[in-house]
């Protein structure tokens, strides 16, 4: 019989106090226990990715939810700043990791023909099952569970630098520009 705060559904904090209170919305034992056992029965998807850079007009295509669960695909999206890769609009590009099941694979190619891109020119890499990466476990099991579709938009701009550059051989890495400003 195991105690309440082991449970991996238990939330983390001061609680149970100790006389044994907790709050009447906190889960029971029960609950618990229930919550346990779905969390044990679900199962990973294995999948794959693809790695490739597109344009603003095809991302809006690809990036629409209900495209992506028909098509049974999942994306990382992270823009590029503005420069010598990217530029405004249309022009806007953006680099995407799509991940998909092995078995899915013509469908997904096929989605992302329909949008301008041979996705089978890019090479594809089997995602480690064991990987730790945020957006990676979250795929996995949601296309488990049979909810693919899901797409990730980073919040940042990634700017390229390109190699033998002098921000490149910086140990430190790049700067911005305007990076004094924000020290």
């Amino acid at each position: 019989h195991k105690k309440l705060t082991e449970y991996q559904g238990w939330p983390k904090g001061i609680y149970p106090m100790s006389d044994g209170w907790v709050p009447p919305c906190y889960p029971t034992e029960q609950e618990l226990m229930e919550h346990e056992e779905k969390m044990n029965a679900r199962k990973k998807a294995t999948l794959v990715k693809r790695h490739l850079c597109v344009k603003e007009p095809q991302l809006e295509q690809l990036a629409k939810r209900e495209f992506a669960q028909k098509s049974e695909y999942s994306m990382m999206v992270y823009p590029i700043a503005e420069g010598e890769y990217s530029g405004e609009g249309d022009d806007r590009s953006y680099y995407v990791v799509v991940f998909y099941e092995p078995t899915k694979k013509s469908k997904v190619e096929r989605a992302f023909k329909s949008a301008g891109l041979a996705l089978a020119d890019y090479e594809q890499v089997v995602v480690d099952p064991d990987s730790k990466q945020a957006p990676e476990e979250k795929f996995m099991w949601a296309h488990g569970e049979g909810e693919a579709g899901e797409v990730i938009l980073s919040e940042y701009e990634f700017q390229v630098i390109p190699k033998g550059s002098p921000e490149c051989d910086d140990p430190w890495g790049p700067t911005h520009p305007e990076g004094k400003f924000w020290e």
